[in-house]
C-alpha cells in the first residue's frame, strides 16, 4: 500500500465518481494526502457534497501514466488536525483560493476522507501487467 500512497503523493489530481438516484456523476478536483489518509473538499452546496450526503460510497481515480489508482470505498468526516492540515496544503498550492475565503468569495467547503475498501493499481512503465488487487 505505501507504493500507492507515494504515487498519490506526487499527484493532485483525481477522477471521483459519486452517485445519485442510481445515476453515477464523475467530478474532476484535487485531493490531498495527510499522513496515510486521502483528503478532499468541496462546496458545501456542490452537487458531490448532496451526493456524498445521501451515499457516502465513491470511486476514487488518479493517473499519471504509464501508472494509475483507482479506490473503490466510502467517505468519512476527517478530524479538525486533518481539516486544518489539509488546508494548509491547498493554500500553498492556491493561494488565491486562501484570499477568496478570507474575502467571503467561496462558500465553506466540506470536507471528506477516502475510506478504501478495494485498491487497484496499475504501473505499465514495464509492459502491460495485470492489475494489482489490494483489498482492505
Amino acid at each position: 500500500m505505501e507504493k500507492v500512497l507515494q504515487f498519490l503523493r506526487e499527484n493532485s489530481v483525481c477522477c471521483l465518481a459519486t452517485c445519485s438516484n442510481d445515476k453515477p456523476r464523475a467530478s474532476t478536483m484535487e485531493y490531498a494526502v495527510v499522513g496515510d489518509n486521502v483528503l478532499f473538499a468541496t462546496d458545501c452546496n456542490s452537487i458531490k457534497a448532496a451526493n456524498l450526503k445521501a451515499n457516502n460510497k465513491i470511486s476514487f481515480s488518479a493517473h499519471a501514466m504509464p501508472k494509475f489508482v483507482t479506490i473503490d470505498g466510502t467517505t468519512a468526516t476527517p478530524n479538525e488536525d486533518e481539516i486544518e492540515a489539509y488546508n494548509k496544503i491547498l493554500f500553498e498550492r492556491h493561494p488565491e483560493f486562501k484570499e477568496m475565503v478570507e474575502k467571503g468569495m467561496m462558500k465553506p467547503f466540506v470536507y471528506f476522507r477516502l475510506v478504501p475498501e478495494v485498491v487497484y493499481y496499475n504501473d505499465y512503465s514495464a509492459g502491460m501487467t495485470p492489475t494489482e488487487v489490494i483489498k482492505l
